[in-house]
């Protein structure tokens, strides 16, 4: 039987620390890394967007009442952003379902939300900051904007 370095510290064989770091697979990541989830597309978007101001992780409270956690947030801008992958986001009808009620109440509540998918953070992480950047700097505009329209 074959398994995975990854494969093993999720089954907890072994320890995340004793699995080797000598070789780098060509993604640029050790199999030590790989197993801590360094690789998931969550953890790449994160390590790409946490120098932005205000940028946040795993952000409670977005939705009062609620105990959803948006995977990167930017509270002083409502700007959400989630990554959706197949293992969580579409393996079963109820997920699907219970992910566009979660979109709903976010927009409902003032929050601007930036969908990618796991593919989407692999392929081209450079285009999905982008568009992350982008949007900040409209929803900064915007408020400038409205500020400017305030009386006095």
């Amino acid at each position: 039987m074959n398994v995975s370095f990854a494969e093993a510290v999720k089954r907890g064989w072994i320890k995340k620390e004793e699995v080797p770091t000598a070789a780098k697979p060509p993604g640029g990541l050790t199999p030590g890394q790989r197993a801590a989830g360094a690789d998931a597309p969550a953890s790449r978007l994160w390590a790409a967007l946490k120098d932005l101001p205000g940028a946040v992780q795993e952000y409670p409270g977005a939705i009062p009442g609620r105990r959803y956690k948006i995977d990167v947030a930017f509270p002083g801008q409502r700007l959400c952003v989630e990554i959706d992958g197949w293992e969580w986001h579409g393996k079963h009808k109820g997920d699907f379902q219970r992910d566009r009620e979660r979109q709903n109440l976010l927009t409902l509540n003032g929050w601007r939300v930036l969908r990618f998918t796991a593919k989407d953070v692999r392929g081209d992480l450079a285009a999905c900051v982008a568009q992350v950047e982008l949007a900040l700097a409209a929803g900064a505009s915007r408020y400038a904007e409205m500020e400017s329209q305030l009386p006095g």
